[in-house]
């Protein structure tokens, strides 16, 4: 279960911080794929440009998964934030490359077809399993 919700406002805010971590992520993986010894034996010694390309992928995974977002495929460099819509979890979607957020799907069904973002919803935004003040210390 996710800990924020998002709408597509909140989501696209989000996006403008983390856009340059999700592209710099998609780009460290792809070359963290090219550079990956094809197979370590014992003592084999290992580039130790490998290990820094390993810790900047944990680095911008980290930055995105504070935010709240969930990192879908890190290849492509698909993004997804937790949704309410109409009292159902779904994934508002963006990926690398496209202009911005506008598309959400629906986590687990059999198509994971992509729908278009309708901006009035119904959507919901708040943490799940507490009021939204509460999160923030509005309430105790």
């Amino acid at each position: 279960m996710a800990d924020r919700w998002f709408t597509p406002v909140s989501a696209r805010q989000a996006l403008d911080t983390l856009r340059p971590a999700a592209e710099s992520l998609c780009r460290l993986y792809r070359e963290l794929e090219r550079t990956r010894p094809p197979r370590i034996l014992g003592d084999q010694p290992v580039d130790p440009n490998y290990f820094c390309l390993v810790a900047r992928v944990y680095a911008a995974l980290g930055e995105i998964r504070r935010s709240g977002a969930r990192v879908q495929d890190v290849r492509r460099g698909c993004l997804g934030f937790p949704a309410r819509r109409a009292g159902r979890s779904v994934v508002l979607c963006w990926q690398v490359g496209e202009a911005t957020l506008g598309f959400w799907q629906e986590p687990g069904a059999r198509s994971r077809r992509r729908r278009p973002v309708d901006e009035d919803g119904p959507w919901e935004e708040g943490w799940a399993g507490r009021l939204a003040g509460d999160r923030q210390g509005g309430l105790s």
